[in-house]
């Protein structure tokens, strides 16, 4: 929602009936008007105060959130199943020649190492 800004109250001149010290008066324009409220046999009744849920603000966050990843996932560009396909070969390859590399590299330290202190 947009916030919109309250108008200044504009100033008009005073009646010339009036006797105040100030030469003009503050009219305030931008107030709603309030509603009628609805009389029964000529006593006008407040409206009962509705309970206020102390967790309310979460419902102003869901719908959101979930607005919010639903328009990042439809931006998305999806690989297709070859490319997922491939790029899952390659992560595997390089996984398993990573794993051999730091394999050889600690059996090659746990050698040197025995030679040396054992």
């Amino acid at each position: 929602m947009a916030r919109t800004q309250r108008r200044r109250a504009a100033t008009v001149p005073a009646a010339a009936g009036e006797q105040t010290g100030e030469q003009t008066r503050r009219v305030r324009e931008s107030l709603p008007k309030p509603a009628n409220a609805p009389v029964a046999a000529g006593i006008a009744r407040p409206e009962p105060r509705k309970r206020r849920n102390p967790f309310g603000f979460l419902k102003k966050l869901e719908p959101r959130f979930v607005a919010d990843i639903i328009a990042e996932l439809r931006k998305v560009t999806w690989p297709s199943f070859a490319e997922t396909r491939y790029l899952t070969v390659v992560v595997a390859i390089v996984a398993v020649a990573m794993g051999l590399f730091l394999g050889l590299l600690d059996l090659s330290f746990g050698w040197v190492i025995e030679r040396i202190f054992f």
